[in-house]
C-alpha cells in the first residue's frame, strides 16, 4: 500500500451504516477507492455498488475479504457477525474497520484480541467515531491541556428521538450506551471498575421490562467518578454530548450550532434528528484518517482492545442492571501489543 495508491476497500453490508461508509469511501477519500460490497441482500447491495463505482458485489462476506482485489474491509453488518468477519481479516491479514460493537459479547470480542495479538500487528480499528467528532476532539483537547485540571468527573448523554419496537434493556447497553462507555474511557484514560445501572420504562411499546432510560453511574481504577445516562425515546431530537469536571474548572462540549430563529415570541434552534446526521462530519474524518493511516504503516485509531474493554463494561452493565445492584469488575493487564501499565474489568 504506498502512499500515491488508491486503497481498494470492501463494504460488508450495505445497510444506512454501510451505506454511509461507502458513499464516503467513493466521494471523500481521494486515497481510496469502493473496490466491492457484500450483503445478504443481493438486490441492496447491487444498488450501492452501482451508484458508487461498479464495485464488484458478493452475498458473502468471507468471500469479499478473500477476493485478492481486496487490501482492507469495512464490517457494517449485524452485530453478530462482526467478530467472525473481522476474525476472517485477521487470518487474511486485511485491515479492517469494524463498526461498534466489536462482537456481540466481550468473549467473542476477547477471541478477536488474542487472535491480533498473536499476530503480533494491529490491522483491527474499532468504529468509536465520536473521537473525531469536532465537538468531542474540542473537550478532549481542553482536559489534555490542563485547562481544567485533572478530570476528576465524567458526564455523558446520550438521547435519541424514538426507536421501533423490538429492542430490550440490554440492546440499549451494547448498541447505544457503548459508545458512551468508550468515551468515558477516553477523556479519563483510566478503565471502569465498578458500575451501577438503574433504569425506568417510559415507552409502553417496548414492553414494561424494557428499561429504556437508563442511567450509570460508575467509578475508575483511579478513584474517579462518571455517570452516562441514555434515553432511546426522548422524543425531541437526538443529542449526544459531554462534560468534564477537573479540579480547577469544568469543559463541556458545544451546544448545536445551527442559526436560532426567533418566530412566535420564542427563539429555537434545530437539533439534529438522528445519528448519521449529527456525526457525519466524524464519520468522514475517521475513514479518511483510517485510509491515511493504512498508508503509513497501520490503523491508530480506536483498537480490538478498547472494542473488548468496553464490551466488559457492557457486560458488567448488563449485569447491573439485572440485579439492580453495582457490579465490581476484576482487572486484566493489557497484552502488550496494545499498550502497557492498562488494567481493564473483566
Amino acid at each position: 500500500m504506498g502512499k500515491s495508491e488508491q486503497i481498494a476497500v470492501g463494504v460488508i453490508g450495505t445497510g444506512g451504516m454501510g451505506g454511509m461508509h461507502a458513499e464516503n469511501l467513493h466521494t471523500r477519500v481521494a486515497n481510496a477507492r469502493l473496490a466491492a460490497v457484500s450483503d445478504v441482500d443481493a438486490e441492496r447491495a447491487g444498488k450501492i455498488a452501482e451508484q458508487y463505482g461498479s464495485a464488484a458485489v458478493f452475498t458473502d462476506g468471507a468471500e469479499l475479504i478473500r477476493d485478492e482485489n481486496v487490501e482492507a474491509v469495512v464490517v457494517a453488518s449485524p452485530d453478530a457477525t462482526h467478530a467472525p468477519l473481522v476474525l476472517e481479516c485477521l487470518k487474511a491479514e486485511k485491515p479492517v474497520l469494524c463498526e461498534k460493537p466489536l462482537a456481540d459479547s466481550a468473549e467473542a470480542a476477547l477471541e478477536v484480541v488474542e487472535a491480533e495479538a498473536k499476530l503480533g500487528r494491529k490491522l483491527v480499528q474499532v468504529g468509536f467515531m465520536r473521537r473525531y467528532d469536532p465537538q468531542h476532539v474540542a473537550v478532549k483537547e481542553a482536559v489534555e491541556s490542563g485547562a481544567v485540571g485533572a478530570p476528576v468527573v465524567f458526564k455523558g448523554w446520550h438521547r435519541n428521538a424514538d426507536l421501533d419496537p423490538g429492542i430490550d434493556s440490554e440492546w440499549v447497553v451494547i448498541n447505544a450506551t457503548i459508545h458512551d462507555i468508550d468515551s468515558a474511557r477516553w477523556f479519563i484514560e483510566e478503565e471502569i471498575e465498578e458500575v451501577y445501572v438503574r433504569g425506568m420504562n417510559t415507552a409502553p411499546k417496548f414492553g414494561e421490562d424494557v428499561w429504556d432510560v437508563q442511567l450509570i453511574q460508575f467509578s475508575t481504577t483511579g478513584g474517579r467518578m462518571g455517570s452516562i445516562e441514555t434515553n432511546v425515546v426522548a422524543g425531541y431530537g437526538y443529542e449526544v454530548g459531554v462534560e468534564v469536571v477537573g479540579e480547577s474548572g469544568v469543559v463541556r462540549s458545544a451546544p448545536p450550532a445551527g442559526a436560532v430563529v426567533r418566530r412566535d415570541y420564542a427563539a429555537s434552534q434545530r437539533i439534529e434528528n438522528g445519528w448519521l446526521d449529527r456525526f457525519h462530519t466524524a464519520y468522514v474524518i475517521e475513514i479518511q484518517r483510517w485510509i491515511s493511516s493504512l498508508q503509513n504503516g497501520g490503523p491508530t485509531g480506536p483498537d480490538a482492545w478498547d472494542g473488548y474493554a468496553s464490551l466488559v463494561v457492557a457486560d458488567a452493565c448488563i449485569a447491573s442492571l439485572r440485579s439492580r445492584s453495582p457490579q465490581k469488575v476484576a482487572r486484566l493487564d493489557v497484552p502488550a501489543l496494545y499498550g502497557e501499565g492498562v488494567e481493564v474489568a473483566r
